[in-house]
């Protein structure tokens, strides 16, 4: 099969000719795979361990003069590195939409610093991009429909409005905003969801399979404002996002990624569209439990433990992760496996291998009988 048909299948919830698997590491992580199977590319791991990369597109946004002023680029191994922005300090940068950031002393990670509503009265503060700075190619269509004719699965995301939110404000300011200056942060969500809809409405349009919604909205034992702010607030303005997608297409699939705990507002998610949901973080949600009450419904994305298993377990362990993962999530179809988040530095190579080839190796037949 191709990734396509594999996918059409999964989310039809029929069994594929394998588990579809997605790997996604950081570079450290490519790497070491590149050294430990002798190869060059990734796309050689890819097709060594049968992980299904998807198809994708997407559309630009006008940023008037903002690369006109930046002045550097920075190499390594952090989020974001290699691409040009505007430098502060050696190590202190600010992006296109005003958001300030600082690389970590291990090159590894990046700090949140500043952003352009923190201490704002009003929205307009930031320059908030809306529909009619969208710069979409002349032939998006065609590039969806090349990529489905070589058996790709098509996709098409934008950020997750919370969450390009608190880089704009700061968690605090977002925070008190959501109970005291509720005027400001429906304006601002106004923006970003009308800016979200045109980019998911455009691809839409243009053919792709699915459309995502990526950020995360809980943490490891929560929903992070609340299951209550979030239906008030958040809850509405996604439904609206989906339902202008589901007009154009109402075939097409709705991606979510969050890590954390969704359990509270899982029902309200199904409700509004969303279909594939992902990491499905095992230390936050069981997966089984998940498949049992919504496996009908949705399609688990994830599942794979990266805070205890793959960085700890053995390779038995790992293994037997795997198994049970496919036995108890995906007997019916419906289940992608990926390793939480991306892979970092400090798991295992040989346990990352044994996760992908264990998977690619399971043979499904024995879950029809």
């Amino acid at each position: 099969m191709t990734q396509r048909e594999r996918m059409q299948r999964t989310i039809a919830h029929e069994l594929p000719d394998r588990t579809p698997a997605v790997l996604a590491g950081r570079p450290e992580m490519d790497r070491a795979l590149l050294e430990w199977y002798g190869v060059s590319t990734m796309s050689e791991v890819h097709q060594i361990l049968g992980t299904d990369g998807w198809g994708g597109v997407g559309v630009g946004l006008d940023w008037g003069d903002y690369w006109q002023r930046c002045n550097g680029t920075r190499e390594g191994d952090w989020p974001g590195a290699g691409r040009p922005y505007i430098w502060h300090d050696r190590d202190t940068y600010e992006d296109e939409w005003g958001v300030v950031r600082r690389v970590g002393s291990d090159e590894k990670y990046v700090q949140w610093v500043d952003g352009p509503l923190s201490a704002a009265d009003s929205v307009e503060a930031a320059n908030l991009p809306g529909p009619e700075r969208l710069v979409v190619p002349p032939n998006l269509a065609d590039i969806v429909q090349d990529q489905k004719s070589r058996g790709m699965w098509v996709s098409a995301g934008v950020t997750q409005p919370f969450k390009q939110a608190w880089e704009l404000c700061g968690m605090q300011r977002l925070f008190s905003a959501y109970l005291l200056e509720r005027d400001f942060l429906e304006e601002l969500y106004d923006r970003l969801y009308a800016l979200g809809t045109a980019i998911l409405t455009t691809c839409t349009a243009a053919g792709v399979d699915m459309v995502s919604v990526g950020g995360d909205i809980a943490m490891q034992d929560r929903v992070i404002v609340g299951p209550r702010l979030w239906r008030e607030v958040d809850k509405p303005r996604l439904a609206a996002m989906i339902a202008a997608c589901k007009r154009i297409n109402p075939g097409v699939h709705v991606f979510i990624h969050s890590d954390g705990k969704l359990d509270d507002i899982m029902p309200d998610l199904i409700e509004i569209g969303f279909d594939i949901t992902d990491p499905i973080q095992p230390e936050c949600m069981d997966p089984f439990e998940i498949k049992r009450l919504y496996g009908d419904r949705i399609v688990l994305h994830g599942c794979g433990s990266l805070q205890k298993v793959l960085p700890y377990g053995t390779i038995e362990d790992v293994r037997r992760h795997v198994v049970d993962l496919i036995q108890g999530c995906g007997y019916n179809g419906g289940l992608v496996l990926r390793v939480s988040n991306a892979i970092g530095f400090d798991v295992p190579v040989a346990n990352v291998v044994t996760f992908f080839e264990t998977a690619r190796d399971y043979d499904l037949s024995s879950l029809r009988s």
